[in-house]
C-alpha cells in the first residue's frame, strides 16, 4: 500500500491526513514552516521528529519519503514545489488552484506527463455524491439535449470576510484572483457535467462593498474598539464564537471559543481587523458568461452576500430540468410533462470531509490510482487544466470591461 507525506500542514494538510488515516494509509513525513503545524502532525499521525521539516528546502533535500505527495502550502508555492517533487519521483495529489499562471499550470501537467508521474487535483466536486448524481442523470438522457446550465457558488457572508477580506485569499498580488482560488472547482464542474468545452466567455465582477467608503459611522480599525460592532454582521466577535475552529488556536488546545477568543485579543492577528478597512482587492461579485460547445449556454456567479455557504446548481434540457443546493445533498428532477418530481435524497454527512465527503472518496480513489488498482483517475491534472484556463480567462475579461475571450 502507497504510503503518503504532507508538504504544508494547515487545514486542508490535516483534513487530508486525518481521512488517510481513517482509511488506513501511512502519513510518514510532513513539512510545515509553522511549529504549531509541525506538533500537530506529530501528534496527530504519529510522525517522528526527523521526519518533520519546518522548511521545504529540508524536506526536498531528505530525497523521496513516500510514494505520494500531499501538496497543500499557499497557492504561489505551488509550481516550485509541484516540479521539485516530481523530480524526485512523487506522485502528487495537488491542492487546487494548480497554480498561478496558465504556463505554470501547462509546465507542471507537461512535466509530470514526460517523467510519467501521476498529479490529481482536489477538484472534490467531481466526487460529491450530489454532483455524482446530476451527472448520471444528465448522462443517462433524461432531461434530454442540455441547453443552459447555472451554477452559483453562495460564498457566505462570513466565509467571505474571513477568507477573502481578512485572510489568506484577500490580495490578488500575494495569493490569485478569487475567481480562480474560489471557482476553478466550479468552471471544472461545469464542463464534467456536460462533457463539453468553452468556446467563449465574458465577465464582468468588481469590489464594490468591502471598500473604506463603506465602513459604518464610528467604527474602528479594530473589532475589539468598535463602536459599531453591535450593528455590523462582520464583528469578528460574533462570527468566531460561532465557528472557534476557524481560528487558528495553538496545537494542543481545545478548539473552543475561549481559546479562539484569545487569538482574537492578540492584535498581531488578523481575526477582528475592520473588513472595510483592510487591503484586500479581490472581488466580492463576479458574473461568467460562456458558450460551450454544441451551444449549451452556461453562467456561472460568485458572491459574497449570502446567509450561508452553499452551492446551486440549475441543468435544463430540452426534457426536463434538474435542481439542486450541494450542502442539502438533495437533488430533484423534474421530467417535463410529469406531475410529480423525483427527488434523490444523498444523504452523505461526513464530520471528516468536506464538501459533502468529496474529499474522502477523492483521496481513496487517488490511492487505487496511484497503485494502479484503478485505470483512471476522474480529477487527473490533464483533465483539470481547462477549468485553469477558463479562470484566467474570465479575469482577464473582467479587467477589460467584459471583453469576450475566445479558445
Amino acid at each position: 500500500m502507497a504510503d503518503i507525506a504532507v508538504l504544508g500542514f494547515g487545514a486542508r494538510g490535516k483534513i487530508y491526513t486525518l481521512i488517510a488515516l481513517e482509511e488506513g494509509f501511512k502519513v510518514v513525513a510532513a513539512c510545515d514552516v509553522g511549529a504549531e503545524q509541525r506538533n500537530a502532525a506529530k501528534r496527530i499521525a504519529g510522525i517522528p521528529e526527523n521526519r518533520c521539516f519546518c522548511d521545504a528546502d529540508a524536506f526536498f533535500a531528505a530525497g523521496k519519503l513516500a510514494d505520494v505527495l500531499i501538496l497543500s502550502t499557499i497557492d504561489g508555492t505551488h509550481y516550485e514545489y509541484a516540479m521539485r517533487a516530481l523530480d524526485l519521483g512523487y506522485d502528487i495529489l495537488l491542492e487546487k488552484p494548480i497554480a498561478l499562471t496558465l504556463a505554470e499550470v501547462d509546465g507542471i501537467a507537461a512535466k509530470a506527463k514526460a517523467l510519467g508521474r501521476k498529479i490529481g487535483v482536489s477538484h472534490v466536486l467531481r466526487y460529491t455524491p450530489f454532483y455524482m448524481t446530476i451527472k448520471k442523470i444528465v448522462d443517462s438522457g433524461a432531461i434530454g439535449r442540455v441547453m443552459n446550465v447555472n451554477q452559483t457558488e453562495n460564498v457566505g457572508y462570513f466565509h467571505y470576510a474571513h477568507s477573502f477580506v481578512r485572510g489568506n485569499w484577500h490580495n490578488s498580488r500575494e495569493t490569485c484572483p478569487m475567481i480562480l482560488a474560489k471557482c476553478c472547482h466550479d468552471f471544472d464542474i461545469l464542463l464534467w457535467l456536460t462533457g463539453r468545452s468553452c468556446k467563449k466567455l465574458s465577465s464582468f465582477g468588481s469590489l464594490d462593498y468591502f471598500t473604506r467608503e463603506n465602513a459604518p459611522q464610528n467604527s474602528a480599525a479594530r473589532c475589539k474598539n468598535c463602536a459599531a460592532a453591535k450593528i455590523c454582521p462582520y464583528d469578528a466577535y460574533r462570527i468566531y464564537a460561532a465557528r472557534p475552529t476557524w481560528v487558528r488556536i495553538p496545537d494542543g488546545q481545545e478548539e473552543n471559543w475561549e481559546n479562539a477568543k484569545k487569538v482574537l485579543d492578540d492584535n498581531s492577528t488578523f481575526y477582528d481587523k475592520c473588513v472595510f478597512r483592510c487591503d484586500n482587492d479581490v472581488v466580492d461579485h463576479q458574473t461568467v458568461n460562456m458558450v460551450l460547445e454544441g451551444g449549451i449556454m452556461a453562467n456561472l456567479t460568485m458572491h459574497a452576500f449570502s446567509g450561508r455557504v452553499y452551492r446551486r446548481i440549475q441543468v435544463c434540457g430540452t426534457l426536463g430540468e434538474i435542481n439542486g443546493v450541494l450542502e442539502d445533498n438533495r437533488v430533484e428532477l423534474e421530467i417535463f410533462g410529469e406531475e410529480e418530481k423525483q427527488v434523490f435524497e444523498v444523504g452523505v454527512r461526513d464530520l471528516v470531509s468536506p464538501h459533502a465527503g468529496g474529499d474522502r472518496l477523492l483521496l481513496v480513489d487517488f490511492m487505487k490510482y496511484v497503485g494502479s488498482k484503478t485505470a483512471d483517475f476522474r480529477a487527473d491534472i490533464d483533465k483539470s487544466v481547462e477549468s485553469h484556463r477558463l479562470a484566467f480567462a474570465a479575469e482577464n475579461s473582467r479587467l477589460n470591461n467584459g471583453k469576450t475571450i475566445e479558445f
